[in-house]
């Protein structure tokens, strides 16, 4: 709870104030402070503000304070930090929270500054939220569209795909997707090289009646190392040389030359190279040289030489249309070995057939025999192992078409997939898909979360049209039922308040109190929605300001209803923690002191002006306390300045312009209550004639105004005029109304 206001400087008229314990008593549950206009009211209801808003009023310097509670003490520098919960009904409160929208013709009721601020921002907040669900929508059709044209693209290649493979079977755009998702994992893993492709088109496009037969196996017999062991004996043989010639041993092209000619001459008596008769003898000589064993040894060679040729070996390749495609290469390179080695293998038999012609030739004579290459047979045999390996690899294909044929189908679907991956920049396109899917999320994301602060918003703006009917009844209770009242209007896509007549005519031209009416129903229904009541700390300023007298009663109901109740065992208290109600009316300050809780748990204190820029804040004095009625306290006023023996002294003269002239008010009025031709000079013009009355209030009027003070500073030299009007004035009563000037005197003097 607050207790007291130990100090306040430099906040308007409390330009230097300090709590006197022995003068203002600390603070209780109830509090009710009086004071005339323009005292320092409002201002000490700002400084309490300040605690409900935690910041510093915009129109206001800094200044200095200190309040003590029942904690620890609030001063400028920490009040931001306070643990209360404080609502203030002031002037402020209606400025910043009676506000109208729209046009005069149809006034629109915004009730709180919350809500009007609120309403400000739903308006810039929808705004925001448009631009970004029209970029996400813009976004989601550019996605849209790119995906568009690449399904698109897919459905064409993928019609391009089965045709190009000549296959039967469906294979649509989603068909080829699975095949990219596949694919992506390693694109280049999938690319086929050109002649692959080829191979692989022609195995897909081959029908089951378009089989080959199988291949035959290479089949080739080996007989060359078996020859060529017989080949040193017969180059290493010498024939019997008992009957030799020894020129022709020596020359053995002359011998070979006469060994072709002989035969040609049996029989004969002429030379069939020269014509000259033949000789026996040396026919015979001849002959005897080419002895059996020499013709044996030739005829050795010879045969050895058809070995020889016999040993060598062929082999013919297949062609590539008897092979399965997919094995031609590595048929073909197989193959081609093979021949290399039959080449190498033959080539043996060639060099050993030469080395045996040498030997025809010099049969006498030891020739040596040429090396020959070492494995040339092992070559042969592996190279016809690799062959028929992959001859019986062939042929099992023909046995395996359908999966031969499947398994080409798959490999080509994957990389033409691939294929489509590369050529359409799937990267590219998934990165700018995911950009455009990202922004969309993001500015959805953003749009979501403006759309939940509106409804934020919004809700303060229901908030307050939660408590219409609440308002409507307190508005009815001050000014009655045929007053204005607040209706809900749509406008737009919302729903606003409106004020309304009797009549359901837009309430125009709404009059000072009716203002004043309407914003502390809202402020009384905004209090009565707070979940935690009983720890607020509530100050009310002049809740009848502008109200007429006949509306004192209704507010001091509400406030009886509102603030207290009666606890069980019939003891009276708040229903808040604290409440502070200040005033300038000394009828309604009387009213709220007989609410319940009386005087044991209500405080009392008077606001007053101490100088043109000074106020002071104590205790409601015993002078006051004891009247039950303003126009009782208001005589005292004039009553205690006639008597004082210092009339210059400004604590009473400020007092005495407003004093006098509201005692007028009331004295006229209970005289002549005309309320058709009722202004206070008119009606002081008939009880105290003209003459009288113009001197009376010419001071009380000049020196009655919002600006008295300021005037009383410049103008001392009027304010004797003061004395003179309040003597006038109780000189008259006396002379034209002593008794009831002598029951007046009595009522002050009980």
């Amino acid at each position: 709870m607050l207790k007291n206001i130990q100090r306040i400087k430099g906040l308007g008229v409390f330009n230097d104030y300090s709590h006197k314990a022995d003068e203002t008593a600390e603070f209780g549950a109830k509090n009710l402070i009086y004071g005339w206009n323009y005292s320092g009211k409002t201002t000490l209801s700002r400084l309490v503000s300040m605690l409900e808003k935690k910041a510093l009023p915009t129109d206001l310097t800094a200044f200095n304070f200190v309040l003590n509670t029942d904690g620890d003490a609030i001063n400028d520098t920490n009040y931001t930090a306070h643990p209360f919960a404080v609502r203030v009904f002031n002037s402020d409160f209606i400025s910043e929270n009676l506000n109208f929208a729209g046009s005069s013709f149809k006034p629109i009721l915004l009730l709180g500054a919350d809500s009007e601020k609120a309403q400000k921002e739903i308006d810039e907040l929808e705004k925001d939220e448009r631009k970004l669900r029209e970029e996400a929508d813009l976004k989601s059709k550019e996605a849209a569209a790119s995906v568009k044209s690449m399904n698109a693209a897919k459905t064409t290649t993928a019609s391009t795909i089965k045709t190009t493979m000549g296959i039967v079977e469906a294979f649509s755009a989603t068909h080829l997707d699975k095949q990219i998702g596949l694919v992506r994992i390693d694109l280049p893993a999938f690319k086929l090289e050109a002649d692959v492709v080829q191979e692989k088109l022609k195995i897909a496009r081959a029908q089951e009646v378009e089989k080959l037969p199988p291949l035959q196996h290479a089949s080739i017999s080996l007989k060359l190392d078996g020859v060529l062991t017989e080949v040193p004996a017969l180059l290493n043989k010498i024939p019997d040389m008992a009957n030799t010639i020894e020129h022709l041993a020596q020359h053995p092209k002359v011998e070979a030359w006469i060994a072709t000619g002989l035969p040609l001459h049996e029989g004969k008596e002429a030379c069939e190279f020269c014509g000259s008769p033949l000789k026996q003898d040396h026919m015979a000589t001849l002959l005897a040289h080419f002895s059996k064993d020499l013709a044996n040894h030739k005829q050795d060679l010879t045969n050895l030489k058809i070995k020889l040729s016999g040993a060598e070996i062929s082999y013919i390749a297949p062609k590539d249309a008897e092979v399965e495609p997919a094995c031609r290469i590595k048929i073909a390179e197989a193959a081609a070995k093979l021949i290399l080695a039959i080449k190498h293998y033959n080539e043996a038999s060639v060099t050993a057939i030469l080395d045996l012609d040498r030997k025809s030739q010099a049969p006498f004579s030891i020739v040596s025999q040429t090396p020959i290459k070492p494995g040339l047979t092992q070559a042969v045999k592996d190279a016809l192992k690799e062959l028929n390996d992959l001859i019986d690899g062939n042929n099992k294909s023909f046995d395996n078409f359908p999966t031969e044929k499947a398994d080409a189908v798959n490999a080509l679907k994957l990389h033409f997939a691939q294929e489509f991956c590369v050529n359409q920049k799937l990267g590219e396109f998934d990165e700018t898909q995911k950009k455009l899917a990202d922004r969309v999320k993001e500015c959805t994301d953003s749009a979501a979360k403006l759309t939940a602060t509106i409804q934020e918003k919004k809700a303060i703006i229901s908030k307050s049209q939660l408590g219409r009917e609440e308002m409507n009844k307190l508005i009815h209770e001050l000014l009655g039922v045929n007053s204005v009242h607040i209706d809900v209007v749509p406008v737009g896509t919302e729903e606003r308040f409106q004020l309304q007549r009797a009549n359901k005519k837009p309430a125009k031209h709404l009059s000072e109190g009716e203002k004043t009416a309407i914003a502390f129903s809202y402020f009384l229904t905004r209090l009565r929605e707070h979940k935690n009541f009983e720890e607020l700390i509530v100050y009310i300023d002049d809740p009848i300001s502008s109200l007429d007298s006949n509306h004192i009663f209704q507010v001091t109901a509400i406030i009886k209803d509102t603030f207290f109740h009666q606890k069980p065992g019939g003891e009276w208290g708040t229903r808040c923690k604290q409440l502070f109600v200040s005033t300038h009316n000394f009828e309604f300050f009387n009213l709220l002191k007989e609410l319940k809780p009386d005087n044991k748990a209500s405080r009392h204190y008077l606001v007053k002006r101490n100088s043109p820029t000074t106020s002071i804040f104590c205790d409601l004095p015993k002078s006051l306390s004891q009247y039950s009625s303003e126009y009782h306290f208001l005589f005292s006023v004039l009553h205690e300045f006639q008597q004082s023996a210092d009339k210059k002294d400004f604590r009473v003269l400020m007092m005495l312009p407003n004093a006098a002239r509201r005692f007028l008010e009331l004295y006229s009025y209970a005289k002549y209550p005309d309320t058709k031709n009722a202004t206070v000079d008119q009606r002081v013009d008939k009880i105290f004639g003209e003459v009288k009355s113009k001197r009376i209030l010419k001071a009380l009027h000049y020196f009655s105004h919002a600006n008295n003070i300021e005037r009383m500073a410049e103008n001392n030299e009027l304010m004797c005029d003061i004395e003179a009007a309040v003597g006038d004035l109780l000189t008259a009563l006396e002379e034209d109304d002593p008794k009831h000037m002598e029951a007046l005197r009595a009522a002050i003097a009980a």
